[in-house]
């Protein structure tokens, strides 16, 4: 009878020993998964407009449109061709006399161009132009219509390229003589030998 009841006396202990284990590895577990879950609740979350390295934002949109761009006449980009100059418009009206006449008016500032003061003479006037001289104001397109004038563009002529002498270089440093002063340096250089000669002879 003893050692049957030392035997359920020992089986009790060791079953309450083992609950007792049992139920805190459970308290454990579960005590860990609620941190876990407090964790990754409380941990701040990127947000949805958040710049990641290497990425570049969106341009930021204007909220209302630009307006259309205006041109008026004084915006307006000019011909390209001009109608006349200065000079010969002043000449063509009859203003002046001669062309040093307009030149002592222009550069004396006696002339005005669309209603500041101009003294260049070569200055090129082009459609919606106006030129004031004395107490007269002309339109410089209506003018040069009704006179039946036509501007004449100068082309440029293509600059030739220096010769290649008789050592192969450029002649004169590579700068271009045109032929007349070529024959005029041919011919004073022979004029120099010439008289060089006729000294030694003498």
């Amino acid at each position: 009878f003893d050692i049957l009841t030392k035997m359920v006396i020992t089986s009790s202990v060791i079953l309450s020993v083992f609950a007792t284990v049992l139920s805190f590895t459970s308290v454990a577990s579960l005590s860990c998964a609620s941190l876990k879950d407090i964790h990754s609740s409380s941990a701040p979350r990127p947000l949805s407009f958040q710049r990641v390295l290497g990425t570049r934002l969106p341009a930021r949109v204007r909220p209302y449109p630009l307006p259309p761009l205006r041109l008026t006449e004084s915006s307006s980009p000019p011909s390209s061709t001009p109608l006349c100059d200065l000079q010969t418009f002043l000449k063509l009206c009859d203003l002046v006399q001669s062309g040093g006449e307009a030149k002592t008016a222009i550069q004396g500032g006696k002339c005005y161009l669309n209603g500041e003061i101009e003294k260049r003479r070569a200055k090129k006037l082009f459609p919606g132009d106006e030129v004031s001289f004395g107490e007269s104001t002309f339109d410089v397109s209506d003018e040069v219509y009704n006179r039946g004038y036509i501007y004449k563009v100068k082309a440029k002529k293509a600059r030739p390229s220096a010769k290649v002498d008789a050592d192969g270089n450029l002649e004169f440093g590579g700068r271009y003589r045109s032929e007349e002063w070529r024959a005029e340096r041919k011919k004073k250089k022979a004029e120099r030998k010439a008289r060089k000669s006729d000294g030694g002879d003498s």
